[in-house]
């Protein structure tokens, strides 16, 4: 290779390469060790869950599970598409609606489970949606309803009618940006007075405030979602306030501020419930580049359980659940299916119960609802003198305790070092061939080349429906 040049600049050249390789090497593995022994120490054991397979009537077809919720009993609500799917021909170029003329779903897309027994106690909902999307119920059982097909907001009293909401905001079938107007939101929060806010949504990138009547308050936000945006971005990271897709929010009522999660964009805007400044923002290179829920709770000073889904970017993460602390924007816990044949695929939305001793997360597809379970003390450490990898393939520890070393982290490091060990010893060869004169064949040193590896990247123009639904 360099022997054109000679073999004094040869030598020189590959000893120079030799150590480069070396040194890059050991910065892997320092970056490793060191994200590594951070996770460790962070990890608490009070978001220690386990996964409940098959909990679910196994006789209830379900469409693509679009939301779940707890309601006021504790028992957690299903809403589903039924036989309906969001697909290329389901919209317009204006975001209109195109088979209406199908009718709504026959099926009934809310289904009341009890979370101990599984059983469907009770199911509504039928021949009213086109398009669920978020489901939140109040501390009043009040259902509130996103429907990105109607384009529609309802509040829904079941106590009084599954059939006739108690309120309707935004006008059917047609997609708008003025104040009484929506397009395709996704999702509500309501507030211990009354008052509550709508993401809206797909299109108009903002949030709305409405007070208990249903009397617009304030309006916050613009829309930066690459594909329906009509401005150029400013160059740099994107500044608060600014939504891809504002994909589901969560109230933190000890803090008074609502959290967004702002799907594309792979991160948590939190604002001042008050008056929608921004408070605070949370991310994490772990969780990749799209968020697809969020969750709050108050435990440990104010942690967010947070879903990603499938990432479109290089360097993807796997599909997990988080737990992020408010408090030192770092994951101190994950969730995810101890199966890999269950494993997830196309989460979109979570329910965490108000103890936090359940999660519920809901797949669009394939068409399942996972259930975890808090784990307790006696659990953990029986589990944890039995085998070496705990159910969920991560360690438990006690808050008192750093953990012990995450298998799958250990498992980076390990390929790190190998990676550079192998590098470094066909470096060495190449060295050897070249500086020994015994390497000679009839005088004549041999030419030898490093075989070139190619790298297939994934194929990053994707559809403007493989970005816009995933939904």
């Amino acid at each position: 290779m360099f022997t054109q040049w000679g073999p004094a600049y040869s030598r020189k050249m590959l000893i120079w390469l030799l150590l480069t390789c070396v040194i890059i090497g050991e910065q892997q593995f320092e970056t490793v060790a060191d994200s590594n022994t951070t996770e460790a120490h962070l990890w608490n054991s009070d978001h220690d869950y386990e996964y409940v397979p098959e909990w679910f009537p196994s006789n209830r077809t379900l469409g693509s599970v679009s939301a779940v919720a707890f309601d006021a009993s504790g028992n957690i609500v299903v809403f589903h598409r039924g036989s309906h799917v969001w697909d290329i021909n389901s919209f317009d170029q204006q975001n209109r609606y195109l088979p209406i003329s199908r009718g709504p779903i026959v099926e009934s897309t809310l289904l009341v489970v009890n979370n101990q027994t599984g059983t469907v106690i009770n199911e509504w909902g039928s021949n009213f949606f086109y398009m669920p999307h978020g489901l939140t119920i109040d501390r009043n059982d009040s259902y509130w309803i996103t429907d990105v097909a109607m384009h529609q907001v309802f509040k829904f009293n079941p106590t009084v009618s599954t059939t006739e909401p108690a309120l309707a905001l935004g006008r059917a079938f047609q997609p708008g940006s003025d104040i009484h107007s929506f397009c395709k939101p996704t999702s509500v929060a309501v507030l211990d007075n009354g008052d509550f806010f709508v993401a809206d949504g797909y299109c108009n990138g903002r949030i709305m405030k409405y007070s208990s009547d249903g009397r617009l308050v304030l309006s916050w936000g613009k829309n930066s979602f690459v594909l329906t945006i009509s401005y150029k971005l400013p160059k740099g990271p994107i500044p608060e306030n600014f939504f891809a897709i504002p994909h589901a929010l969560t109230y933190a009522a000890d803090k008074d501020i609502l959290c967004v999660a702002d799907r594309e964009q792979g991160r948590v805007q939190c604002f001042n419930a008050k008056d929608g400044t921004f408070h605070s923002m949370y991310s994490h290179p772990q969780i990749g580049s799209r968020i697809f829920s969020v969750k709050y709770s108050p435990m440990n000073g104010g942690v967010l359980y947070i879903i990603n889904g499938p990432q479109f970017t290089n360097g993807t993460r796997p599909i997990q659940g988080f737990i992020l602390s408010m408090q030192s924007n770092q994951i101190i816990a994950r969730f995810f299916p101890n199966n890999p044949q269950l494993a997830f695929s196309n989460p979109h939305e979570l329910a965490v119960s108000e103890n936090g001793n359940q999660i519920y997360v809901a797949e669009l597809s394939p068409t399942v609802v996972h259930k975890f379970k808090r784990k307790n003390v006696v659990q953990r450490f029986s589990q944890q003198s039995q085998s070496p990898l705990s159910s969920e393939m991560f360690p438990v520890a006690t808050d008192s305790k750093t953990m012990e070393e995450n298998p799958y982290t250990s498992t980076l490091m390990i390929v790190s070092i190998v990676g550079s060990l192998l590098t470094t010893s066909c470096l060495l060869f190449c060295v050897w061939r070249t500086i020994c004169p015994s390497s000679t064949v009839s005088g004549r040193r041999p030419r030898f080349s490093t075989a070139v590896e190619n790298i297939s990247l994934r194929n990053l123009n994707h559809s403007e429906q493989e970005l816009r639904e995933t939904v």
